[in-house]
């Protein structure tokens, strides 16, 4: 049985990345593994309400697993979060970073913004909102 997924996400480093999900969408570090010999982190575990997400510098995740050898961090997924606050959200985020594609409304019904964190990949923030006829 599956108990939980938590995306593992490649980084090139994993303090100045903690300091964007701390400081932008208000994360905390729950678990970390620093590399004493080269002054960092290699690993951390982030933690907000009920979602949790892992961050792990490109060096060390390129050592546990090589079919990941690039020569820097390309983004190829995105992260998706539903929240229950969406205007106070948005006003936060826009008061202290930029945003990538601003408030829209899809046709799945849910009012979205997305921003990229400092190493490229595209966060996206929605809540569901009811879709007026005709919209």
């Amino acid at each position: 049985m599956f108990k939980m997924f938590t995306t593992n996400l490649m980084v090139e480093s994993v303090d100045k990345t903690v300091e964007f999900y701390r400081d932008i969408l208000g994360f905390s570090v729950i678990a970390s593994v620093p590399n004493e010999q080269k002054g960092r982190l290699d690993f951390v575990i982030l933690s907000k309400d009920s979602m949790s997400l892992m961050l792990q510098n490109r060096e060390s995740l390129i050592e546990e697993c090589p079919i990941l050898n690039f020569p820097k961090v390309q983004p190829s997924a995105t992260l998706y979060i539903t929240v229950d606050n969406f205007d106070d959200m948005y006003k936060d985020i826009k008061s202290k970073y930029a945003i990538l594609k601003d408030i829209h409304v899809t046709n799945y019904g849910m009012t979205e913004f997305a921003i990229a964190d400092n190493n490229g990949y595209v966060i996206t923030i929605a809540e569901h909102k009811e879709i007026m006829p005709g919209l």
